[in-house]
């Protein structure tokens, strides 16, 4: 009688033992992806954070270059035409600020996408799901 009630205990561990194989496989590469993915946001926030603050501190300090740039200017020619002076100094600054936008926007167009390792481990897991799915 033991061995009949042994028996399909057995059958039903050895049965179910590849599926919690597999799933133990899924969790783990699943873990490695989501530790990949956590990793590259992190490092996507702190490049961003650098970006913003280089990018505030550009912004002041080029302010306040053109700024008194331009007072000088004025003064240089004060008594010669001070209005000429600001008009061709306005005129500096908007295709400065042209020429910035145009490369701003190409820039930010060749960017590539986020998280371009989690992407490609996730596509090697797929390629390599399907592979062993057809044979």
């Amino acid at each position: 009688m033991s061995d009949r009630g042994s028996g399909p205990e057995e059958g039903s561990s050895s049965f179910s033992e590849p599926f919690k194989t597999a799933l133990a496989v899924l969790s783990a590469a699943l873990h490695t992806r989501l530790e990949l993915f956590v990793t590259e946001l992190e490092e996507e926030r702190e490049r961003l954070k650098q970006t913003l603050t280089l990018t505030l501190l550009a912004i002041f300090g080029v302010s306040i270059g053109l700024i008194l740039f331009t007072v000088f200017i004025v003064a240089l020619f004060w008594e010669k035409g001070w209005i000429p002076a600001i008009g061709i100094l306005s005129l500096l600054y908007f295709s400065i600020a042209v020429v910035a936008a145009v490369r701003l926007r190409s820039a930010i167009l060749k960017r590539t996408g986020l998280f371009p390792a989690t992407l490609a481990e996730l596509g090697k897991d797929r390629d390599h799901l399907k592979a062993s799915a057809r044979e």
